[in-house]
């Protein structure tokens, strides 16, 4: 096989594996429309995965992500030092805003990429986008993530990627001055009104400051 029949092969059945993730399982026709790709090529894909055990098949035909790739997914995790140390800020700013809090990076294909979450303490709120990808354009932790908050220094998105939920959202800066994170809070938009945003702000700020310089930031 040619280099460039190799890095195409390892191309699709990378994609074909985000897919799989993307979607919380699919079965080999809904995985092939997916990745635009033949039946015939996404079967041969999709067995090559299953002998790693990178996706299991379930008795309902559906592919899902399998052992090997959790364990995999469960390491990086465990060697991302932005984890264990915004958890106690994400706990500060749910239990003082009561929504629930998120800690997002920089995803594939110009995305932000939930990492963490700790929930709110509402009877309504918002819960289940860890591991989802959102788009960086026009959401809040998108603005967050690629630096554009302003003066603020937080970012405010109404009704964005789900009808009648708000997100309000602030970077997190490491030791070179490079946004390595964002913290958000997400709720509905009924109760998140501009002034209660403007609250949760200047929260976001406070508890992303701290976090920064413990990361060694010296952005102000």
């Amino acid at each position: 096989m040619a280099p460039g029949d190799v890095t195409r092969s390892a191309n699709r059945t990378f994609e074909l594996l985000g897919a799989i993730v993307e979607h919380g399982g699919l079965t080999l026709g809904d995985a092939a429309k997916a990745t635009d790709l033949a039946t015939s090529t996404a079967l041969r894909l999709i067995r090559s995965l299953e002998q790693t055990e990178f996706v299991v098949r379930g008795e309902d035909n559906v592919y899902r992500v399998g052992p090997r790739l959790l364990q995999i997914g469960a390491r990086a995790l465990g060697d991302n030092q932005l984890l264990p140390r915004a958890r106690p800020a994400m706990k500060a700013i749910a239990e003082t805003t009561r929504e629930s809090t998120y800690l997002s990076t920089i995803g594939p294909k110009d995305t932000a990429l939930y990492l963490d979450q700790i929930e709110g303490t509402h009877a309504i709120r918002h819960m289940g986008w860890v591991g989802q990808s959102v788009p960086l354009n026009g959401t809040a932790v998108g603005a967050a993530l690629s630096g554009k908050v302003g003066e603020s220094g937080y970012a405010i998105a109404h009704d964005t990627i789900e009808d009648h939920s708000t997100g309000v959202a602030a970077p997190i800066y490491n030791a070179v001055g490079q946004i390595a994170g964002a913290l958000s809070v997400v709720g509905p938009t009924f109760r998140l009104t501009d002034e209660v945003c403007a609250s949760h702000g200047r929260v976001l700020v406070a508890h992303c400051a701290r976090l920064s310089a413990e990361l060694g930031s010296q952005t102000p």
